[in-house]
């Protein structure tokens, strides 16, 4: 071996790993909310494979921030994920595969290896930025309400008779122009109490919000027809569940009036899956004109998905499924409030100051001392 090749033997590489950081501003706490309920992209902020100071980058890759309370707001755990999800053009790889993509040199891809630590740490830094914020204390105080509200439900409903509708109608509930299509009710374990699909006496407009057509309610019974079993079936239930109990409660309230039917049903006796869902897994946003913060509500299948950990079952536009994923869904977040060890509303009080937002400060205030 001749000596030039000895010395190009023995050099080592100083590629690294470098992190790039643009902002210019500390992260707003409306930022960090949407990041500890969905996961966030942060432009501005790269990781780039260099091969010595000054020179053209290997390759550069985007950071995908995960959603924070999936992660427990754990910081190692947040990190990790960063660093097997980076975001190279439209692939997602990780690090490691991200050293390999970067160059087929042996002494770069180890170097850029051993900088790994180095690229952690400054991720660690970044994340801490995030799960410091009050907001995170605000979630998770949030959470335990939940989980509070779901174990005095689990007392409260042990033994009554439970049913769980849902409706589909040719438009929205607010339309005074609505005519219902299709009604379900199952018990809380699923079990079909009623399923009925209704002709309201004209074409079925299209609609993205369910499937039915005209040819499948040609020859169904008119509401009229079946408007005893229905509200017979609702009177004997104890409680009444419904995924967004105000559409489905005024779609039956306005059937009844525009076609003068009996209307016996007691709003007070039905509750709302999706509040409940709402304030279990909802994702927490800021509402800066009117200033306070409040949870998104997740569609059905959203919190289906989140909250049983499996895909939505069956069809997400027929009544009786849609019935039946609820149910299922709620004994499922009754098991979460049973199994809780919350003891009390509030968890340890947080800080008095909200950093970038004073108004959430006041917010935070106005809890505790409810």
């Amino acid at each position: 071996m001749n000596t030039e090749s000895a010395v190009k033997k023995t050099n080592k590489s100083n590629a690294q790993l470098i992190f790039i950081d643009k902002r210019n501003q500390p992260i707003k706490e409306y930022i960090v909310a949407v990041a500890a309920s969905d996961g966030l992209d942060i432009k501005g902020i790269q990781v780039i494979a260099s091969p010595a100071k000054g020179e053209k980058a290997l390759l550069s890759a985007t950071l995908k921030i995960p959603s924070l309370e999936a992660l427990d707001f754990k910081d190692a755990k947040i990190v990790d994920s960063i660093l097997q999800n980076f975001v190279v053009k439209d692939e997602i790889m990780s690090v490691d595969t991200f050293i390999e993509r970067a160059s087929e040199d042996d002494d770069v891809r180890q170097s850029l290896t051993r900088s790994v630590k180095k690229l952690r740490s400054k991720l660690s830094e970044l994340i801490a930025e995030f799960t410091s914020s009050e907001v995170v204390n605000l979630l998770q105080e949030g959470r335990n309400d939940a989980h509070f509200k779901l174990k005095e439900h689990d007392k409260e409903l042990k033994g009554k008779k439970i049913y769980c509708i849902d409706i589909e109608a040719t438009d929205v509930s607010t339309s005074d122009d609505a005519d219902v299509i299709q009604v379900s009710i199952c018990d809380l374990e699923g079990k079909e109490i009623l399923n009925q699909l209704i002709n309201p006496g004209y074409d079925i407009p299209e609609n993205e919000k369910h499937n039915i057509t005209t040819e499948m309610v040609q020859d169904a019974p008119s509401l009229t027809e079946v408007w005893d079993s229905i509200h017979q079936a609702l009177l004997d239930a104890d409680v009444v569940l419904a995924y967004s109990t105000e559409s489905d409660f005024a779609y039956l309230q306005k059937s009844a009036e525009k076609k003068s039917l009996p209307f016996d049903l007691d709003y007070n006796a039905w509750l709302d899956v999706a509040k409940l869902a709402t304030d279990l897994v909802g994702a927490m946003r800021w509402q800066s004109e009117q200033m306070y913060w409040f949870y998104k509500t997740p569609k059905l299948t959203v919190a289906y998905e989140k909250i049983l950990n499996k895909p939505f079952p069956g069809d997400a536009h027929d009544a009786l499924a849609d019935a039946q994923a609820t149910a299922e869904l709620f004994n499922a977040m009754l098991s979460l409030g049973r199994k809780s060890q919350i003891k009390a509303k509030k968890p340890e009080p947080v800080k008095n100051t909200i950093s970038n937002n004073l108004f959430a400060s006041a917010f935070a205030q106005a809890k505790r001392t409810k």
